[in-house]
């Protein structure tokens, strides 16, 4: 399951990113230590997936940063444009992304993360994300993801844009994107793929309102996801998000990103 997974930018190639990620997890692809449960609590959750989130964020910027040294791409810099990433740069970006967000190596830092939870706690954490209307949710965020690189979704998207739904059906939306903590956490782990994208390249800087533009696209995934979800069950699954154990526990794994 890789909920978080969204794929924004499709058909890219596979490309050193990937390769040194590939290779990391190669290196370490079990992590032992820890119990069962904590594993278990790993996979209901579909946090793993965000190591694929930071992988997927420095391939799209870096398929987009080929802007040229010229008088007018220097023009457009100046508003925000990005700047060009060459191979000797984007080599060192994958090397020091695959350290920290391997998905091993991102798997190690959650367990750590559920291990500071005392046994009860993470029992109830359990219970929480195995509830049936949280597994039978998430089932349909990953069909949603499924459908990204189709016709269906782009028409799903030109739809809404040129027919906005009800102020209501909006509320509940965003309700579940606050409660779930989605875009909040897409926009944290891509922070992580640009701050180290501007550390390895001078002059590099993200996209203007990327933040914005970020929770805007995650707010419209869902929306295509819950397309034939009713008010009130959608209403249901985002206050299945808002008990005081799961929000314990996605604000520790924001802090710990």
């Amino acid at each position: 399951m890789s909920r978080f997974l969204l794929l924004f930018v499709v058909g890219l190639s596979a490309n050193l990113l990937a390769q040194n990620t590939n290779v990391a997890n190669h290196q370490d692809s079990k992590v032992v230590g820890f119990t069962t449960l904590e594993h278990r609590i790993v996979e209901l959750s579909g946090l793993l997936s965000l190591s694929d989130q930071v992988k997927t964020s420095a391939q799209y910027i870096i398929a987009q940063s080929t802007v040229k040294a010229d008088a007018s791409a220097n023009k457009a810099a100046n508003k925000g444009a990005l700047v060009e990433i060459n191979h000797a740069q984007h080599f060192g970006i994958a090397q020091s992304l695959s350290k920290r967000w391997a998905q091993a190596e991102w798997e190690q830092r959650l367990l750590v993360l559920i291990d500071s939870f005392d046994e009860k706690s993470q029992r109830k954490i359990e219970t929480d994300l195995s509830k049936k209307i949280l597994r039978s949710a998430q089932k349909k965020e990953k069909a949603a993801i499924s459908n990204q690189n189709k016709a269906e979704y782009s028409l799903y998207m030109n739809k809404l844009k040129q027919r906005p739904p009800a102020v209501s059906r909006w509320k509940l939306v965003e309700a579940l994107d606050q409660q779930s903590s989605f875009s909040e956490l897409i926009i944290k782990t891509r922070e992580q793929a640009y701050q180290e994208i501007s550390s390895q390249v001078k002059g590099w800087q993200p996209p203007v309102n990327w933040q914005q533009e970020a929770r805007q696209e995650v707010l419209e995934f869902l929306f295509y996801a819950y397309r034939k979800t009713s008010n009130p069950d959608l209403k249901k699954i985002a206050n299945s998000y808002n008990t005081p154990t799961l929000k314990s526990f996605f604000g520790k794994i924001k802090t710990g990103l």
